[in-house]
């Protein structure tokens, strides 16, 4: 165990924690003993992973703006429901309604159209004015 890295095990409560800049040195030595051991075996060391920064919010506060930013994305899909059966009834009906018209459009177009053939094969003199 390396002696200069306080343990947990040891005495007091204040020799616990551990002060950044005992991090920092603890973390350069690393760096060093990396790139040694690589310099012995000739290569450049790979990069290394960066650490997370870190963040001093609560457990409580990093769920509540995760949520929050799954609302924002999910916010246009929330804007929207599923009909109630009234509605779906209503717009049915007017959907048939539709139909019907343009059914029957196109069978008053097909009489008028039959009737106007009808008249130029016969040469209807009602339509010679056209």
């Amino acid at each position: 165990m390396d002696p200069d890295i306080p343990s947990l095990s040891s005495g007091s409560v204040g020799s616990r924690f551990v002060s950044q800049t005992e991090l920092d040195v603890a973390r350069q030595r690393r760096e060093e003993q990396w790139k040694a051991a690589y310099a012995r075996l000739g290569q450049d060391p790979p990069p290394q992973q960066q650490e997370e920064a870190f963040d001093g919010r609560s457990l409580a506060e990093v769920r509540a703006a995760k949520q929050e930013q799954w609302e924002e994305r999910n916010k246009l899909g929330n804007q929207f429901r599923a009909l109630e059966e009234d509605e779906v009834m209503f717009l049915d009906s007017i959907r048939e309604r539709q139909l019907e018209e343009e059914r029957k459009r196109k069978e008053e177009d097909g009489v008028e159209l039959a009737s106007f053939r009808e008249c130029v094969r016969s040469n209807c003199e009602k339509h010679t004015s056209f």
